[in-house]
């Protein structure tokens, strides 16, 4: 079974809550349902990468005491129309609220019609409209990623991000698939052992595990070693479940 989280859904995740401070509960929910997997494993993932995530327990509790509220409302009120929400932000109770808790907190008195517009930033372009063709031809030809950046002259999580970036576009039709396999094969751990003359706690030494997961992978596997008989109690379990 292939994971979930390789690169491209990574690149999907991390372009989801850029900017974020910390991301909600309610954005856990609408990412996850984005990329086809739980909320809890977008938190899971999300913590990993040293965001910080709302906590289920806190989700239907207000960071806001009445006095803070009615201070937020009398001074966006006060200022109607001249200030942003970061503005706001920082001249508020000390910055105490971040601005996307200002920004939310606003929403849902509907005070956004008091609120100044933020000019947005024109945002770089890291790829040039004749590299973004480029890609594209490259792409549509079938080309493998690996191609694809050794032609771009561009990182491979570069190509990655911006192959992502058009498909949403709908650009190109499918993310290019990666030629070759950065996984590591799984190594049997009981390889080269002469397992029928060893006992439990030698090939717990030599392999590095417990005895506890040797007697079970003997187990599993129907396998005897010098004091443990897998195969019989493989035969036990078989028979037992066979009921």
């Amino acid at each position: 079974m292939a994971k979930f989280w390789n690169d491209e859904n990574v690149a999907a995740l991390a372009a989801a809550v850029e900017g974020s401070t910390e991301v909600t509960q309610e954005q856990l929910k609408a990412i996850a349902d984005e990329l086809g997997t739980t909320p809890r494993s977008v938190g899971s993932k999300l913590r990993k990468m040293d965001y910080a995530v709302q906590k289920a327990a806190d989700a239907g509790k207000s960071k806001w005491s009445a006095d803070e509220e009615e201070a937020l409302v009398d001074f966006v009120q006060a200022n109607a129309g001249n200030l942003t929400y970061a503005e706001i932000a920082s001249a508020l109770l000390n910055g105490k609220f971040s601005t996307k808790q200002v920004q939310g907190k606003i929403l849902s008195l509907e005070l956004t019609e008091a609120v100044k517009p933020t000019v947005k930033a024109t945002p770089v372009r890291s790829y040039s409209e004749a590299e973004e063709e480029k890609l594209i031809a490259l792409a549509e030809a079938k080309s493998s990623i690996e191609d694809i950046a050794e032609a771009m002259g561009r990182p491979l999580n570069s190509v990655r991000g911006k192959c992502l970036s058009l498909q949403k576009e709908g650009r190109i039709t499918d993310i290019p698939k990666q030629a070759s396999s950065s996984a590591k094969p799984r190594q049997d751990v009981l390889e080269g052992l002469d397992v029928a003359n060893m006992t439990v706690a030698e090939i717990a030494e030599a392999t590095s595990r417990t005895e506890r997961g040797i007697k079970a992978t003997l187990t599993r596997r129907g396998l005897d070693c010098a004091d443990h008989k897998g195969a019989s109690k493989a035969a036990k379990i078989a028979e037992k479940n066979a009921e």
